[in-house]
């Protein structure tokens, strides 16, 4: 029997607890329905001194490293902070070939039209706020000015939220990634996102997936409903500035009106995998309101 596993990681109490109340029934059901064994990890796949110096993200580059993994013929990375349409979403690894990564590319979400709008959008906004960020209008640029200096041009960038693997062909591609590379700059940086999709790329394992498993909420949200989110983002990036000066210790209950509702409602349907990145305060409005609703 070929088995396969979809992972993630929630360390600490705060994601736990998030994983628990908001994802893990319908994940349950995905796996289920499309027969995955379904992997939380809650403790770090390395603990050492470097390892705790770098965003916990960088673990999921270890996920085909371990004893566990030796027994799946594929494994599913999904990012704890997404929500799975279980009516909408097909099996991810029903086109997903064993001996490639595939992903979604981030300019493609939901198109590479709209991306653009919303990257202005959000630099726009973000100088008017003050905040700090990199400028990518272009793929290129988006490694370029992240310390990466390809040797060729690169036009695509693998979204490393989502993401189907294999142990027996990627585990040495990850490890060198792992391995090579350091996290050594904030949030703006993405953490391990860069040196994961460079080398990806530029081994050529990059197999591009519908934008559907991978829909980012504030790409969407700022693309399409600027004018009833704006104060929603300020207000989430004033909260992780406090948080990481340790004033606070947990997300702020969000209490978002009618129509953030139904503009979350809207993403929530035409996707597959909602991805709340940079967002995770949206969570748990749009999973009440779809309880109350009974879409879940």
């Amino acid at each position: 029997m070929i088995r396969k596993a979809i992972v993630t990681l929630a360390i600490g109490d705060r994601y736990v607890d998030m994983f628990n109340s908001l994802c893990k029934q319908e994940w349950q059901k995905y796996c289920e329905k499309y027969g995955f064994d379904l992997i939380v990890l809650e403790q770090p796949l390395d603990r050492s001194e470097r390892a705790q110096g770098r965003s916990p993200a960088w673990q999921k580059l270890l996920i085909c490293s371990q004893e566990w993994s030796k027994k799946y013929s594929q494994i599913v990375w999904i990012d704890s902070d997404i929500l799975i349409n279980l009516k909408n979403a097909p099996n991810i690894c029903l086109n997903a070939p064993i001996e490639k990564v595939s992903a979604v590319e981030t300019w493609s979400i939901p198109s590479s039209h709209v991306h653009d709008i919303s990257l202005k959008r959000s630099y726009a906004s973000w100088e008017k706020q003050g905040i700090k960020y990199i400028d990518n209008l272009l793929p290129e640029l988006y490694y370029k000015n992240r310390g990466i200096d390809p040797e060729f041009k690169i036009d695509s960038v693998v979204q490393t939220g989502v993401f189907v693997c294999s142990p027996a062909h990627h585990r040495q591609l990850f490890e060198h990634i792992y391995n090579s590379y350091e996290d050594e700059h904030g949030a703006d940086y993405n953490y391990e996102m860069p040196a994961m999709s460079y080398e990806i790329i530029r081994n050529n394992f990059q197999h591009w997936i519908e934008p559907e498993f991978n829909f980012c909420v504030q790409n969407l949200t700022t693309a399409y409903y600027p004018f009833i989110f704006h104060h929603q983002n300020l207000r989430d990036y004033y909260w992780k500035v406090l948080n990481k000066l340790g004033r606070i210790s947990k997300s702020p209950a969000t209490k978002i009106g009618t129509e953030k509702k139904l503009a979350l409602q809207n993403i929530y349907e035409l996707g597959f995998f909602i991805h709340f990145a940079g967002c995770s305060t949206l969570m748990t409005p749009l999973h009440t309101h779809l309880k109350q609703k009974n879409f879940i």
